[in-house]
């Protein structure tokens, strides 16, 4: 028999993060978060060559919210660097290189998140 690895609360937070960072699954196109049934939520990332080539199975939805917005903040810091000097930076870099206004607009964004995901009382997460 299989064993199951989430329980039905986990995985309905899971879903509700999963749903949360939707819109950023068209950003990427190449990467695909949904429900594996007793093995959690899996994140499958880097479409080629007819296999995603990284994968990433949660059963806890506050590691799956880190991860999600850890991608989707690399995305906006890298995307209008791209093609420049400025790609070479690490993301910490980059991020310290940001005005003011546009780390609020990041943090915002994560609130947000949080919201959507039903997770705002997650304060270690903000």
């Amino acid at each position: 028999m299989l064993e199951v690895r989430i329980t039905d609360e986990e995985r309905e937070r899971c879903r509700k993060v999963a749903d949360a960072f939707r819109e950023m699954y068209g950003l990427y196109g190449d990467m695909y978060v949904g429900d594996a049934g007793p093995f959690g939520f899996v994140h499958l990332k880097w479409y080629g060559d007819q296999e995603f080539q990284g994968n990433t199975v949660y059963t806890d939805s506050e590691e799956l919210f880190a991860d999600l917005w850890e991608f989707w903040l690399e995305y906006h810091l890298l995307e209008p660097v791209k093609g420049t000097p400025l790609s070479e930076l690490s993301y910490e870099e980059l991020y310290k290189l940001l005005p003011e206004e546009k780390k609020d607009e990041f943090a915002k964004q994560k609130r947000e998140f949080l919201k959507s995901s039903e997770m705002d009382n997650i304060l270690r997460l903000v």
